[in-house]
């Protein structure tokens, strides 16, 4: 049996797009009444639930520690001796021993 449970990003990202669309069709509702024009209010709703949306999905996203505990930048290439070429072979060891 499959499992049909939410993985934690799934959840975080439908809450960030639930938010967005809550918060975006409150601020248009808000500026189609003060601009007595739904088409404005619509657009500038949507575009700032976007916004949100994006913001809260990005800020909710954990970055997993390096080795020392410390957020890693993603490249290990860095930690490696390249050599004189800085080529690697498979096995991540320099190609000119």
């Amino acid at each position: 049996m499959a499992d049909h449970d939410m993985s934690r990003s799934e959840a975080r990202q439908r809450l960030s797009w639930g938010v967005g669309i809550a918060i975006g069709m409150g601020v248009g509702v808000a500026m189609a009444s003060a601009f007595d024009n739904m088409v404005l209010g619509i657009g500038i709703g949507v575009a700032i639930g976007v916004v949100f949306a994006i913001a809260l999905g990005a800020a909710g996203r954990r970055v997993p520690p390096g080795r020392d505990g410390v957020a890693d930048d993603g490249s290990d290439v860095d930690d490696r001796d390249l050599g004189d070429d800085g080529d690697l072979d498979d096995d991540g060891q320099s190609s000119d021993r």
